[in-house]
């Protein structure tokens, strides 16, 4: 696989079972484009011996186009159904938070939306915890 533009903003925390997602700065505006990064993070989570990861995504800024949102939406779900452990978001633009909470909805999952990178991080300390108590 060629290196990815986007290979920087993938980041594998090994030790705390984290993969951090940088979407920050992005604008989402093909199909082509979701593909190409979320081909890179099913490379990243496969060359790991394609094992479960908390998932934590930053928002920061992002915009994603109406008809790049079906691909994302689809690409998102199919990575987190086969290697999350959990998610959360942060810093999630008003327009896009509420898209994903609109899905949330029909789709019956916890959007995990949090305000900071500290927020997000202690809800996956919590999930872990609650992981473990189970």
């Amino acid at each position: 696989m060629n290196q990815s533009r986007f290979a920087d903003r993938l980041n594998f925390l090994e030790s705390e079972q984290v993969m951090e997602v940088d979407f920050s700065d992005l604008t989402f505006d093909t199909s082509a484009m979701v593909d190409e990064f979320y081909d890179m993070v099913e490379h990243g989570i496969e060359v790991r011996d394609n094992r479960k990861w908390y998932f934590l995504v930053n928002y920061r800024n992002t915009r994603i186009f109406e008809l790049a949102w079906i691909r994302f939406a689809q690409r998102g779900k199919r990575v987190n159904l086969a290697s999350s452990l959990g998610s959360v978001r942060y810093a999630v633009r008003e327009e896009v938070g509420q898209t994903i909470e609109s899905s949330a909805r029909r789709e019956n999952f916890d959007p995990n939306l949090f305000s900071s990178r500290e927020e997000a991080v202690a809800e996956i300390e919590r999930m872990k915890s609650a992981a473990a108590d189970a």
